[in-house]
This record gives C-alpha cells, structure tokens and sequence, in this order.
C-alpha cells in the first residue's frame, strides 16, 4: 500500500479510473482484443502512429420518458462520470493554466534559462518550482461505473480521429492503426483544407 503511494503514475490512473472504464465500454471487448493483439504481435511497429484523438460522448439508450415526452439524450460526463469532467476540476484547471501563464520567471528568458551554463544550473532546474500540478487525492479505487445513470440505461460511443493538414500525409503506420480500428470501432481521417481566403493570399505572393 505505501508503494502505490508514492507511485504517482499508479495514482493518477487511479484518479482517472471511471473514465478509463467508459472509453474501454465504448471501444468494447472485442476492439480492446484487436488493439492489445497489435501491441503483443508487433510492439515496435504499433507503439506508434495512434489516432491523434479520442471523441466520447455518451447517450441514454431511450431518449423518451414514460409520456413519450423528449428528453437529452446526451449524458452529462461531469455528473455521471465526474473526475477530469466534473465542474470543480474544469475551473481547476483554467486557474492552473492562468497562474502558468502570469508566473514570472526571472531565471528565463524566451523560454531557455538564462544560467543554462552555470554550475547550479541542474541544481535550479530539480529545485523549481511546478506551477499547476493537481494533487492527486486518491488512496482507494473509485466506485464502479455502471452504465446507468438518472435510472436510465446508458451507452458510450468512441471514434477515434487523425487530424492531418491539406499536404500531409499518413503514414504506414498510422495507415495499419485506422485500418484495424476502423474494423472494430470508428475512426476517421480529419483533414483540413485551405480556406478560399489562404487560397486567394497564395496566389497573391506568387
């Protein structure tokens, strides 16, 4: 128990457990097989080129109620789940991400510091300061998730998405991940395109 104490990575997965749960129910048990199957088969080659993103929602599988009357269908994460998605954490860390933004390190300048060459330059580095690291609460597992919520059957969907831009490409790895995803759950390519705007100033500079 005091090892998995001091282990903060332990720890943090722990802290995330119930979300982990819902991505693994949305993925579901045969797309969680093709993915560690690729990982066991050919670590090397599948440790890589993983969708950029990973889309979850999760819907109440009856949007009516008894009168027939509409309700959301959309569940809310923050209550069901809480975690990363409840309200407290959210304004946690927009304040963490502001006291980043404003804190004032005189040890740097344009991002590099200034004693990099000095001889007490490890010695500042391991002693500064971290700004915004959430401390992590979590002794015991968390409640099981059911996949209920409000009384109300709930099911997650996941899609998994690569985002490239106009000239970029996949790549033979990135191609395999979609490929083996795409046959088990959703996962999509989002490229972005070069708005008339960009086209117009492109043909400018030429």
């Amino acid at each position: 128990h005091q090892s998995a104490a001091r282990d903060v990575a332990l720890q943090k997965d722990m802290s995330d457990l119930r979300t982990l749960s819902m991505i693994a129910a949305g993925i579901g048990g045969k797309g969680l097989a093709s993915i560690f199957r690729c990982l066991v088969y050919d670590y090397r080659h599948y440790s890589g080129g993983l969708p950029d993103c990973l889309l979850a929602r999760a819907r109440y599988c009856n949007s009516q109620t008894v009168d027939n009357s509409q309700t959301s269908s959309v569940v809310d994460l923050g209550d069901w789940i809480g975690e990363s998605f409840s309200k407290e954490s959210i304004e946690e860390k927009n304040v963490n991400s502001h006291i980043r933004m404003l804190y004032d390190r005189d040890d740097e300048f344009l991002g590099c510091s200034k004693n990099l060459d000095g001889p007490n330059s490890s010695r500042r580095a391991q002693g500064a300061p971290r700004i915004g690291n959430t401390k992590i609460h979590y002794t015991t597992f968390p409640s099981k998730l059911e996949l209920q919520h409000s009384g109300r059957d709930v099911m997650v969907e996941i899609m998994f998405v690569e985002v490239k831009s106009a000239n970029d490409r996949l790549d033979a790895r990135q191609e395999d991940w979609l490929n083996v995803l795409d046959g088990v759950c959703n996962a999509r390519v989002c490229k972005f395109e070069k708005t008339k705007v960009q086209k117009k100033k492109g043909k400018e500079k030429k």
